[in-house]
């Protein structure tokens, strides 16, 4: 099947992704690399891709000026542009900003962050990042000033599955809070339930009651968080640790049947 997205990268990120060959297959994407600014802002006119991610220093033509030639362009103005920068540099920050890009995103760049971005963008409801098995108090309910309490059992950076004897109905949206060890602020933002293992029909044996929910709102700087402490339990864990391999594979099974 044919890749669904076309999205461009800068090369100079390409070295932060670990990119096998099923990747397209397995992502519906399909990465085109342009090797510096000028070759990007050619393939954007050429090909019209659907997302693109520019390093802001990229050669020849920076991701700030493509940035801007793009939202030049009468039919190219609505694109998706998002700039790479170093997160302690002030004014790199300011350039992107001046350059009206849709998002902006730090280094170090990877794999989940590449995907949590263009799903997000890209409107896709469904992900498939690897989920780590982990035990957080989440706070949910179709209304913040009544929110029920539970316990995630995995958490990726789109989404997490909350234990709950009385989970709610697909598609039914949420609001979602919980905290991550070692921040401050603690993660909020709506959700949908993307699917729902009740207690007296469950559809996955291997996991408990609750729900999958699908995260709709969530600010970049709380992405980042989500993304360091699933960096950080990921590299605690041996390679072949059962609740990150065996919780992910089933609940993704389950998602893709259900998939539009």
């Amino acid at each position: 099947m044919a890749p669904k997205y076309n999205i461009l990268l800068s090369a100079d990120l390409e070295p932060f992704l670990s990119l096998d060959d099923d990747f397209s297959t397995r992502e519906n994407f399909r990465l085109i690399v342009a090797q510096d600014g000028v070759q990007a802002w050619q393939i954007i006119q050429r090909q019209k891709p659907d997302l693109v991610f520019l390093s802001l220093h990229s050669p020849l033509l920076s991701g700030d000026q493509c940035c801007r030639k793009v939202r030049q362009d009468l039919l190219l103005k609505e694109l998706p542009v998002v700039l790479v920068i170093d997160r302690q540099s002030r004014e790199d920050l300011a350039r992107c900003l001046e350059a009206d890009c849709t998002d902006i995103i730090f280094l170090p760049f990877s794999n989940h962050l590449l995907l949590a971005t263009s799903r997000r963008l890209l409107g896709l409801a469904y992900r498939s990042f690897n989920r780590i098995a982990t035990r957080l108090i989440v706070r949910y309910g179709l209304d913040q000033r009544n929110m029920h309490h539970g316990f995630s059992c995995n958490l990726s950076s789109g989404g997490m599955f909350i234990e709950t004897e009385h989970p709610f109905d697909p598609s039914q949206e949420l609001f979602l809070d919980f905290s991550l060890p070692n921040t401050k602020q603690p993660v909020v933002c709506k959700a949908f339930v993307a699917w729902s293992n009740p207690p007296a029909k469950p559809v996955n044996d291997n996991l408990p009651p609750g729900m999958g929910v699908q995260f709709l709102s969530l600010s970049l700087p709380d992405l980042l968080n989500i993304w360091d402490y699933f960096s950080h339990i990921e590299e605690t864990l041996p390679a072949s640790h059962p609740a990150s391999s065996s919780t992910q594979t089933d609940t993704d099974k389950h998602r893709r049947t259900r998939t539009p």
